[in-house]
């Protein structure tokens, strides 16, 4: 969903000297952060049981990637998908995560160039993705019958959020979800909480052009004609921003605007 949010700090400063933040409307995740941490805590034991050591996680908020971001996420990635009941997870451990995770589980450092994982390695690694599949209830529902499968491409998942492991190994395990959960409404706001703000708005009626020096020779009680088309091109604007243009007069002696709404693309 987009939601309200401020670009990074620009160089540019207000007349107070305090730096300017644009507004801007940013796609975030609604995953809620507790269910990624019920995930990460999950994923923390787990890992502890298998490396037989205390594991030191931490946690990356979820996030919407964009195309350029998920091709970065699953490049040389082993890719695991687990079904469930609400959406679809795939478990993400890139080429050099799964090298330094099979190395610790034998109790081996990891190797500082990429390599092949041999069999066992690799049949090792696809234990552990489903020890840590089993923790996943909390953002894609109830596990399916069938388990986890090896994939080769994670097109069409939405949200993506990421574990770092810190001790005893230095690795990352990603999750990927397939859809991203439908925030829950929380009351919205009606035109008539707005009923009692004042706002002060102008009344304008287009005249024609004229030349300077014509507008120049206008003085203090002078008349200027207005023809009955033109009573129709009067605009209403706050702030310099046209709200409605109509017909304007008097009515019960005030003056009055019979208005439409008008749209601006600027």
């Amino acid at each position: 969903m987009k939601s309200l949010g401020f670009a990074p700090a620009s160089r540019h400063r207000s007349h107070e000297g305090k730096r300017i933040r644009e507004l801007r409307f940013e796609r975030r995740s609604s995953l809620p952060a507790s269910a990624a941490c019920v995930v990460a805590n999950g994923v923390r034991e787990t890992l502890t049981a298998l490396l037989g050591a205390p594991v030191l996680l931490r946690l990356f908020e979820p996030v919407i990637p964009d195309p350029i971001a998920w091709k970065a996420v699953a490049r040389d990635a082993m890719l695991y998908r687990v079904r469930g009941s609400v959406a679809d997870a795939a478990i993400v451990l890139r080429a050099s995560d799964a090298i330094a995770f099979a190395s610790a589980a034998f109790g081996e450092p990891a190797a500082p160039c990429a390599r092949a994982l041999s069999p066992i390695e690799r049949d090792i690694v696809d234990r552990a993705a489903n020890a840590i599949a089993a923790n996943l209830t909390a953002v894609c529902g109830a596990r399916e019958s069938h388990p986890i499968e090896r994939i080769a491409a994670i097109d069409g998942f939405v949200s993506f959020f990421e574990m770092s492991i810190e001790q005893p190994v230095e690795s990352r395990i990603g999750i990927a979800l397939s859809r991203d959960p439908v925030p829950e409404p929380r009351g919205a706001l009606d035109v008539a909480h707005l009923a009692d703000v004042r706002v002060c708005v102008d009344a304008a009626v287009d005249l024609g052009d004229a030349q300077a020096a014509a507008v120049a020779r206008i003085t203090v009680g002078a008349l200027l004609p207005i023809r009955a088309d033109e009573l129709r091109r009067c605009t209403v604007a706050a702030a310099g921003k046209r709200l409605a243009h109509g017909v304007c007069g008097v009515r019960n002696g005030r003056y009055a605007v019979a208005t439409r709404p008008i749209r601006e693309t600027a």
